[in-house]
């Protein structure tokens, strides 16, 4: 941002070049007028003109509002030229072979003035497009090379720390008592810290693989069940499981459904109840479904998922809601939230592995 920053206070009038060039053509398609002699079909061709120098117009105002560097749109000014050059140059070649072999030239000058702010017009347009491709998919390389830096400090540094701290904070512990206000609340902090770091790492390690596998989701339903009640054994949950519900799916899909779980679980009271189904709809996608009775997932966290990026002040309160997103995301498959007056409910949408790919399996499905 701060090379940004300096690059615009010390060049901050690129996009101006745009209206250079629409002003010379104005000026050119003016001076073609006077040149041909004005007529009917010369202020026709003259109207044509000036609108192509009007664009560039257009031009330079979404160069001054795009996101593209000052470096970026000089580039574009150049690359603008360089068509609209190529263009008359273009045309000046069209005209001299149709000369050689004889065919008659009717109004060369307007062919090449036309082809030169044509290829001004759509240089300019198509020049902005490429340069901001290029500069996004930069900045996404960058943004990669970011994510794995922070993976690699997570893993390590972050982790090991952590681990340091909570070794000093066992013999502390051991020294004043486990039941101690102060060490109580600095290992509830440790663990948070370090589950964390854990589903940090875990979210990460979704992201960079994209091996889906057929899984049986009554049987990924059942097991994340289990573990829920290893950790609260008192909690009672209903489950409901059809048996041929085989899906295509990220082998983290059993975290993601015990995330889902446990979330149902640690936002509510211990009267919440609870009921998982999974159900395989004839030619649709199967549908893995957790529902409560509490207050559940606050709306502002659900609607998070669907903006571009994260903000101080919107953004998830814990990594889980995430590890379930992007589990479900590279499984080809969506999250819901619909609306339920009762609680919360999330649903999963995982795609079918015995249907047919495409909309042709779907319509064969359906049909029968």
């Amino acid at each position: 941002m701060v090379g940004r920053t300096c690059e615009r206070l010390t060049d901050a009038a690129a996009h101006w070049w745009f209206y250079v060039y629409a002003v010379v053509g104005f000026v050119a398609a003016v001076g073609y007028g006077y040149f041909v002699g004005w007529s009917v079909g010369v202020g026709l061709e003259v109207f044509i003109l000036l609108s192509l120098a009007a664009t560039l117009v257009y031009s330079g105002v979404d160069a001054r509002g795009s996101e593209i560097s000052q470096s970026g749109l000089r580039h574009v000014a150049d690359l603008t030229a360089l068509t609209g050059v190529s263009f008359a140059l273009l045309a000046v070649a069209i005209s001299l072979i149709w000369q050689l072999e004889g065919h008659p030239v009717v109004d060369t000058e307007f062919m090449v003035v036309f082809a030169m702010w044509l290829g001004l017009a759509v240089g300019a347009q198509a020049s902005l497009y490429a340069v901001a491709s290029e500069e996004k998919r930069t900045r996404l390389a960058d943004l990669v090379k970011l994510l794995t830096m922070n993976q690699r400090v997570l893993r390590h540094n972050l982790r090991n720390e952590l681990s340091v701290v909570d070794g000093h904070l066992q013999n502390l512990e051991g020294k004043v008592g486990s039941d101690d206000e102060d060490v109580t609340v600095a290992r509830h902090h440790v663990d948070e810290l370090l589950e964390t770091s854990e589903r940090t790492r875990r979210i990460l390690d979704i992201w960079e693989s994209d091996n889906c596998r057929e899984q049986d989701a009554g049987a990924v339903l059942v097991d994340a069940v289990e573990r829920l009640r290893e950790r609260y054994p008192d909690v009672d949950v209903e489950i409901a499981a059809s048996e041929d519900a085989v899906v295509s799916a990220h082998p983290a899909l059993g975290d993601a459904v015990y995330e889902v779980l446990a979330n149902a679980v640690e936002h509510n009271d211990g009267g919440v109840r609870i009921s998982a189904s999974v159900t395989n709809p004839p030619g649709d996608d199967v549908v893995v479904e957790v529902a409560d009775t509490g207050a559940g997932i606050p709306k502002h966290e659900r609607y998070i998922l669907d903006q571009p990026e994260e903000t101080t002040l919107s953004h998830a309160s814990g990594l889980g809601l995430w590890l379930v997103y992007w589990t479900v995301r590279e499984s080809d498959g969506t999250v819901e939230f619909p609306d339920d007056a009762d609680g919360t409910t999330v649903r999963l949408r995982l795609p079918d592995a015995t249907a047919p790919p495409g909309l042709w399996g779907r319509l064969v499905g359906r049909s029968g």
